[in-house]
């Protein structure tokens, strides 16, 4: 079995970090009827807890989960087909076994959901959540504030935050005793370090590790990679083999990739124009491949992108295009889907920007970074989601 399925926590008791996360889940779940908003909405990085969470708390409060990955019931028919027949009373354990166990309807990846793209997904879950007649929870990775304005004005929005070390390490103890490992503390606290706050990928590593592998073979873990990191390890390499297996690990990056090596092939002062116009015209293809996955659904250009995204950091490295730290603009609209730190973000900028005189894009690109750690006592949630995006320490 499954490592992470075998050791998912039965009590939220047992779920480590984010405790005020937790409390107001648990608070939604004993007053969901009563609530100004019509469900409840879980966001963070992959692997610190959300659907453990979820699990955990229906299961201490008598709640049978029923659970949509939005990702793949994606139209209105289908997501009112899987829970339209359910209703706030029994469901079908209590029929069968006697048990009295409430419905709790749990879309996970809802940010996989596109309001313009998907034949009324969002709008079935928004429905079928205003109506109350069971609890509704969600969880994104990420949620676009434009795309998911709707969602993010009915579900109240509640953040997982990256477990610590020391929290990863807890969580590997426990399966260490239970599973009479001879692991070492050291190797621990190396997992838990190289894990970057992802649970997930830390039980994954250790369960490797329990199978005879190599504590340091798994020093560079390549999958769920920050876009950050991911960028720094690519511009660095050489090997095209490394950069494709770095951008294969992680394809919800690849518009992220594909963006800004247009902007650091376009701004070379060194590069050949010829040779920037052989790559452009690359990225023009990609671009037109990943629009038309996204618009049309023709997953098999998946096979085709990494080849060529590869080829083109590949190419742009070996020709003098350097990558110099910076976010695509459009990634930041991405990240901010925090309501308080979308406020100071404008505050700032309100407080700033016309004394630079700068645009707002170029506000964003070039000086937000410096501007929040000048201000960081003012503007604390700005600062600290600053910090998160460009992978500073907060």
């Amino acid at each position: 079995m499954n490592w992470t399925e075998k050791f998912r926590p039965r009590s939220l008791v047992d779920v480590v970090g984010n405790e005020e996360a937790k409390e107001r889940l648990v608070n939604y779940l004993r007053n969901w009827d009563k609530y100004p908003k019509h469900g409840i909405l879980l966001y963070g990085p992959a692997g610190v807890g959300k659907t453990a969470s979820v699990y955990a708390a229906a299961n201490d409060l008598g709640y049978h989960v029923i659970e949509l990955n939005a990702s793949d019931v994606r139209s209105a028919d289908r997501i009112q087909k899987a829970v339209g027949g359910l209703s706030r009373g029994r469901t079908l354990d209590a029929y069968f076994w006697g048990r009295a166990m409430r419905p709790l309807v749990f879309f996970d990846e809802i940010d996989g959901l596109d309001p313009r793209e998907d034949t009324g997904g969002l709008s079935a879950v928004l429905e079928i959540a205003s109506k109350k007649e069971f609890p509704v929870v969600a969880a994104a990775n990420f949620i676009d504030p434009v795309r998911h304005k709707q969602l993010l004005q009915s579900f109240e929005v509640v953040e997982f935050r990256s477990l610590t070390p020391r929290q990863i390490i807890v969580v590997l103890s426990r399966i260490v005793r239970e599973e009479g490992l001879s692991v070492g503390r050291e190797d621990l606290v190396k997992i838990a370090e190289r894990a970057r706050g992802d649970a997930r990928m830390a039980i994954n590593m250790l369960y490797s590790l329990s199978m005879g592998g190599d504590v340091e073979a798994l020093a560079n873990p390549m999958e769920n990679l920050p876009i950050n990191m991911l960028l720094q390890r690519i511009s660095s390499s050489i090997s095209l083999q490394e950069i494709r297996a770095l951008i294969e690990a992680n394809p919800q990056h690849w518009k992220d990739v594909l963006y800004t090596y247009f902007d650091i092939i376009a701004r070379s002062p060194v590069m050949k124009d010829d040779r920037r116009l052989s790559l452009l015209g690359v990225v023009s293809l990609v671009d037109t491949m990943i629009g038309r996955m996204e618009r049309e659904r023709m997953y098999f250009y998946m096979r085709y992108i990494p080849h060529l995204l590869s080829w083109i950091v590949y190419q742009a490295n070996k020709w003098g295009a350097v990558y110099d730290g910076r976010i695509p603009e459009y990634r930041f609209y991405l990240f901010v889907s925090n309501r308080a730190v979308r406020e100071e973000l404008d505050a700032l900028l309100e407080e700033l920007g016309r004394r630079l005189h700068e645009s707002r894009r170029k506000f964003l690109v070039g000086t937000l970074a410096p501007a929040a750690l000048l201000h960081r006592n003012q503007f604390k949630k700005l600062y600290e989601w600053v910090s998160r995006s460009f992978g500073l320490r907060v």
